[in-house]
């Protein structure tokens, strides 16, 4: 029993997670942006575990889904920054072929993927927007 658990939350811990976070731009009235999900898939097509992209997520990951693609990070994004300009977008996509242990690469290649994606860049305010247009 003590072993299933320990496989039920080591699942957790390396399942996947979905982020939003946004911190203000010093001395302005920007707002940087960083959307990031990564996951875990078999043969780098079968997906496991990822974060859950969705609008209103109800657990912070999914199984047999795949949320790590830039469209669902794109979409996300596209809604947190509705009606701001988008300043200095910046992707970035991380395809693992091989399994990392403490960064050390074990050669079995193509059976455990991970897979990352990201998306950074700086919103301007809508009162910025405002006051360009006059």
């Amino acid at each position: 029993m003590k072993k299933c658990l320990y496989v039920a939350l080591g699942a957790l811990c390396l399942s996947g997670c979905y982020t939003l976070d946004s911190a203000p731009v010093l001395d302005t009235s920007r707002e940087h942006v960083l959307v990031q999900n990564y996951g875990w898939s078999l043969f780098n097509c079968i997906p496991i575990f990822c974060g859950n992209a969705a609008k209103d997520p109800s657990c912070p990951f999914v199984m047999f889904r795949d949320d790590v693609t830039m469209e669902k990070i794109q979409e996300r994004f596209d809604e947190y920054a509705a009606g701001r300009s988008v300043e200095c977008p910046v992707f970035h996509i991380d395809d693992t072929k091989f399994i990392s242990i403490y960064s050390i690469p074990i050669p079995i290649p193509y059976i455990v993927c991970y897979k990352e994606v990201s998306l950074s860049a700086t919103l301007g305010s809508a009162k910025d927007e405002k006051e360009a247009g006059k």
